[in-house]
């Protein structure tokens, strides 16, 4: 016979909890996206604009950009 556990609801949750709970579950989102050959894009303290992200790829480099004003245009500002 099954033993049931009861778990704690994500609402009564501290962000500590959230964020060990989810982590596992983002972080094979990623990678599953670089191995789709995507990017994982996102924000840090580089991105001083609104429309400035960090693209990071497979291969480890990563790169500064900053959005266009048309759908899908962008430069590149650094590459690290």
């Amino acid at each position: 016979m099954a033993t049931l556990t009861a778990k704690k609801s994500i609402f009564d949750m501290d962000n500590d909890e959230f964020g060990k709970l989810v982590k596992p579950v983002a972080l094979k989102a990623k990678q599953t996206a670089l191995d789709n050959g995507a990017w994982f894009s996102y924000k840090n303290e580089l991105c001083v604009e609104a429309d400035m992200f960090i693209r990071e790829f497979k291969d480890g480099h990563k790169e500064l950009i900053k959005l266009g004003k048309q759908p899908g245009e962008h430069t590149v500002l650094k590459v690290f």
